[in-house]
């Protein structure tokens, strides 16, 4: 896999230190980690831009929504993963607002994201072969977390 910059906006202590170990496993050090809006904003001033951002929909404090016109319009970010609890169709929601602000989602998925499933979408990206027309489909989703596995690279070719 490709040398990756991530951002990871997550307010659950526990499930930032999961996602950061889980990218570090995947081989991605160059990782920056915010609990909450403002300190994201702030790695991205220090640090500057990423290559995905990794993002939950559902902050406690702050507008997740702002945080993604911000990337978008600064170009601070060229994809994005969606996570959230409170159901498919806010992601679905939040997702066609990234998109229309010009950033590749790659998923929305519900939390937490088996590892397994992030590390398979970090390496689709890495390799060239992110989804152009939008996030995975809802249907390929059910599919990954069902056998936690990504379709091959043949299966991803005749999806296209």
């Amino acid at each position: 896999m490709r040398s990756l910059k991530v951002l990871v906006l997550e307010d659950s202590p526990f499930r930032l230190m999961a996602i950061h170990q889980m990218l570090n496993a995947s081989g991605v050090y160059d990782v920056l980690t915010a609990d909450n809006i403002h300190g994201a904003r702030g790695s991205l001033t220090r640090r500057g831009a990423v290559d995905i951002a990794i993002c939950n929909v559902q902050m406690e404090e702050g507008d997740t929504r702002n945080l993604i016109e911000h990337l978008a319009k600064n170009r601070l970010a060229q994809a994005i993963i969606l996570l959230g609890c409170s159901g498919q169709a806010r992601l679905d929601l939040t997702a066609c607002h990234a998109r229309s602000l010009g950033l590749e989602v790659l998923a929305s998925l519900p939390k937490p994201a088996p590892a397994s499933v992030l590390h398979s979408l970090l390496e689709q990206y890495s390799l060239g072969m992110s989804n152009p027309g939008g996030s995975t489909p809802l249907a390929q989703v059910e599919e990954m977390y069902a056998h936690e596995r990504w379709p091959s690279e043949r299966q991803l070719r005749r999806l296209r």
